[in-house]
């Protein structure tokens, strides 16, 4: 008898969960529409396979003004002199705006995903794929639903070009351990070049 209910376990389907609206994607939008969706008691869940928030949030406007304001202190102080500020600029430390930027992004994600738990949104953390039969699956697990929101954003595209291999996209902006010493003004977001520009030129 217990071997036959192990085969069984083994050979049986997993049970699907079901709810009434399911997003794919943890950013802004995906976040706000189940929010708002579970104030009418709809049973809502939301699926995200990295960090709640989003582009935004994460590798986007949020730490971007963060990179973008130090820069502006970086312009800014060699004109303090002029207005009888006696300050002295003895360096500059990339490891420790990029350690305060990115702790600051944490407790972002945190926000989300206890705003997310107020709201009574079921958190799944996972890749999810659609399978044949219309369900999702995550981790392994089955999910249908009556509703579908694919709210998943979208990459960086690397053109398969000699000399991609030594570029980065935005989102390798915010990954950087340490201040490059040359940078080229290419399609990279202007904001970034004036950041790593100001620190530069100024410090170097």
């Amino acid at each position: 008898m217990r071997f036959t209910r192990l085969l069984l376990a083994n050979v049986m389907p997993p049970v699907v969960k079901n709810f009434d609206y399911l997003v794919l994607g943890g950013g802004s939008g995906g976040i706000a529409s189940a929010r708002r969706a579970a104030e009418f008691g709809v049973k809502v869940a939301v699926v995200e396979q990295a960090r709640w928030g989003g582009t935004c949030v994460n590798v986007g406007c949020v730490p971007k003004k963060v990179m973008f304001n130090t820069a502006m202190h970086a312009e800014m102080m060699k004109h303090y002199k002029d207005y009888g500020f006696d300050v002295e600029m003895k360096g500059f430390d990339w490891g420790v705006v990029k350690k305060s930027r990115d702790d600051y992004i944490k407790r972002l994600n945190a926000i989300y995903e206890t705003n997310l738990g107020k709201s009574k949104v079921e958190t799944l953390v996972g890749k999810a794929t659609f399978t044949d039969d219309g369900c999702v699956e995550v981790n392994g697990q089955k999910y249908a639903a009556k509703h579908i929101l694919i709210a998943t954003g979208g990459h960086p595209f690397i053109p398969k070009i000699p000399g991609a291999e030594h570029g980065i996209s935005s989102d390798g902006f915010f990954e950087l351990e340490t201040l490059p010493k040359y940078v080229q003004n290419n399609h990279l977001k202007l904001s970034f070049c004036f950041s790593f520009k100001s620190y530069i030129f100024f410090f170097f």
